[in-house]
């Protein structure tokens, strides 16, 4: 049983932190993730949300970038 927390508990962790590096709601996810460990998988596919007054996407590869940028760190060609 206390195998079953730990290993919730980790997949939870894992959960929130990818959530939060693609623009997600790390709690939300944490609980998800911690019910339905299989569920990180979902956050691997989900596509980066791009936030308001923080990024925007490169007119070139259309990936996010920060707003601030004058140079795409993925295809190298000024914004």
């Amino acid at each position: 049983m206390i195998r079953w927390i730990i290993i919730c508990a980790v997949f939870g962790i894992v959960g929130s932190i990818l959530a939060q590096k693609k623009g997600r709601s790390q709690i939300l996810w944490f609980i998800l993730c911690a019910i339905v460990p299989l569920l990180v998988i979902a956050i691997l596919l989900l596509p980066a949300i791009a936030a308001a007054g923080f990024t925007k996407k490169c007119p070139h590869c259309a990936e996010i970038v920060k707003e601030d940028a004058t140079m795409c760190k993925y295809c190298g060609m000024g914004l």
